[in-house]
């Protein structure tokens, strides 16, 4: 009788025990697929900072273009691009341009010595599909 009813017992805790298997692997499946979609959101968000990272660097390489193109203009060398200017064939700048309008002058008298004032600025931009990314550069020149 001992017999029958340690085996009645026994039967009965694998019974008991067969459900919760189920919840233990309901539970790892689960963690695993909020690990997953995590990871997936991570890796997203980051390779997209890296784009705008490469963008920005490439719009304020063309916008540093502009502000030396008019600077040599204003000083006698001749800068053969045109205002604005959008790269093509230059590797690294596809899809980027520049836009330099014309220095502010400002008059400075100081005693007898008259100097000019000038601000330059250009404007650069870079496109990748729906990105768009800009950068202005800002220089000053006294005369």
């Amino acid at each position: 009788m001992c017999r029958k009813y340690s085996q009645q017992h026994a039967t009965a805790k694998k019974s008991a025990q067969r459900g919760s298997m189920l919840v233990i692997a309901l539970f790892v499946i689960i963690v695993l697929a909020l690990l997953g979609l995590t990871m997936t959101r991570l890796l997203s968000s980051s390779s997209e900072t890296i784009i705008y990272e490469v963008l920005g660097q490439r719009a304020l390489n063309a916008a540093r273009s502009g502000i030396e193109c008019a600077v040599a203009n204003e000083f006698g060398a001749v800068c053969p691009h045109a205002v604005p200017r959008v790269f093509s064939g230059v590797a690294g700048l596809e899809n980027c341009s520049y836009n330099t309008p014309l220095p502010d002058r400002v008059a400075i008298t100081d005693g007898a010595k008259n100097f000019t004032y000038l601000t330059f600025t250009s404007t650069g931009q870079c496109t990748a599909g729906k990105i768009n990314v800009t950068r202005i550069v800002y220089v000053d020149v006294m005369l």
